[in-house]
């Protein structure tokens, strides 16, 4: 494709313009693929000519809560990128970055009681995308003074994207200042080609490990359109509508690449789906939300501590369910692994789950009780010295259980300095802990 080598020469003028690494940022998807590949490409035939001299990292952001058939297929990518590096002796690493274990999905939600983050309380992206991006390139900075970063970014995704792109600062070189990160410099290598180019492209040239049909296939499967027939047929609509994010996003009101999935014979993830679903509702359920802010402020505050346990037990059959389903529904695949794990939360993050609910209150270690019953951190103790002391009270009419739930209200509230109110919830907590009793006994 001509497009495709004017693109690559304008590259190599870049690389040789300055001493500077350059940072690709990889996402999987067709943009930011059609970037790798172009510098693949480029260094390859560099190689050739003993003219590759400055390293190129390959960064890919981990949500660690990305739908399980995308983060199989972006880490495969990664393994295939170094090896490749290797095998070729080329100056390429790859890179997964991931937010800090106090700063994950499931340790907020679940540990602090994060409400499921909507448009105006959009708590996610910083700390599990912005956050160790920035942190590793700014290091990278530090290191080698400066940066290039290449973006898969296009004026043809869309107007507020086009306008974007338009309205940064370029210099001499076309190259902008990146909005954060002092001494980072940011180039976008694809931003004019069209829909129909990058299909043409990735469908006429694989890469140097494989062709690009399984990135097409999953882009047709959420989608539901098969409408990346582009890459066969340039007469087709264009490919490219599909947007893949976290599957537990609420922020967005349907996930569409996720029912796709699910229409589209990716039918094991369903129970994903639902778990979505539940904390989309409760999210916006006053009886599952705290009546007072952790600033004291009276308003739908965190997830209750039952509520965090109920979505944490109901995670952990969720990660039953889908190592069920996936194993069931791809047992006679050609690539089927029946040592395959999908892990939803890892054994850390339930740790630090627990921490954050001993500091609201929980005496009960109730955290490891729930994981141990679906065979995770069975090492661990679940007694408490406090819950001991309780157990060993003789007084009569003594509830340990509805002790439990006012002591989680006070150690809640413990530092919040308007305590007015406290009462009506602890009362609140009591009439409900008995017309639960009321109800299992009937």
């Amino acid at each position: 494709m001509e497009i495709a080598k004017q693109t690559i020469e304008k590259l190599k003028e870049q690389y040789f313009a300055d001493t500077r690494p350059w940072v690709v940022t990889y996402s999987g998807g067709k943009d930011s693929t059609t970037v790798l590949h172009l510098v693949i490409t480029m260094l390859q035939e560099l190689h050739k000519e003993g003219k590759d001299n400055k390293h190129v990292y390959v960064v890919s952001s981990d949500t660690t809560v990305e739908m399980p058939i995308i983060e199989k297929y972006t880490k495969t990518r990664l393994e295939q990128i170094t090896d490749f590096a290797n095998e070729s002796d080329l100056s390429i690493s790859a890179h997964k970055l991931e937010p800090k274990l106090e700063e994950s999905f499931w340790t907020l939600m679940l540990g602090k009681g994060y409400p499921a983050p909507t448009s105006s309380f959009r708590w996610c992206t910083e700390r599990m995308k912005i956050d160790p991006a920035t942190e590793f390139l700014e290091e990278l900075v530090n290191k080698h003074q400066s940066i290039l970063m290449l973006l898969g970014v296009r004026t043809d995704e869309s107007v507020a994207r086009a306008n974007s792109i338009e309205s940064r600062v370029l210099n001499h070189r076309g190259l902008s200042v990146h909005d954060s990160i002092p001494n980072a410099y940011v180039l976008s290598p694809i931003k004019y080609w069209t829909n129909a180019e990058v299909w043409s492209y990735l469908g006429k040239y694989p890469f140097p490990w494989g062709d690009h049909s399984y990135m097409m296939n999953l882009y047709d499967k959420g989608s539901g359109e098969a409408d990346c027939n582009i890459a066969l047929n340039p007469e087709s609509p264009s490919c490219g509508k599909t947007r893949f994010g976290c599957w537990v996003c609420t922020v967005v009101e349907t996930d569409r690449s996720m029912e796709g999935m699910l229409r589209n014979g990716e039918e094991w993830m369903i129970p994903l789906w639902h778990y979505r679903e539940k904390i989309y509702a409760y999210r916006n359920d006053k009886t599952k939300r705290d009546t007072r802010r952790r600033n004291g402020q009276v308003g739908a505050g965190p997830f209750l501590m039952d509520t965090r346990r109920e979505l944490l037990e109901e995670l952990l059959k969720t990660q039953d369910k889908v190592n069920k389903n996936y194993h069931e529904m791809k047992k006679n695949a050609s690539d089927y692994n029946p040592n395959e794990h999908i892990e939803l939360i890892k054994d850390d993050e339930i740790e630090l789950i627990q921490q954050n609910w001993n500091y609201d209150g929980d005496i009960s270690n109730n955290g490891y009780r729930i994981a141990q019953k679906h065979n995770r951190l069975l090492d661990k103790t679940l007694k408490t010295k406090l819950r001991e002391e309780l157990e060993e009270l003789e007084e009569e009419n003594f509830n340990i259980d509805l002790f439990e739930r006012i002591y989680e209200i006070e150690a809640y509230r413990k530092n919040i300095s308007n305590r007015y109110g406290i009462l009506n919830d602890i009362e609140k907590r009591v009439v409900d802990f008995y017309k639960g009793e009321f109800r299992e006994i009937n």
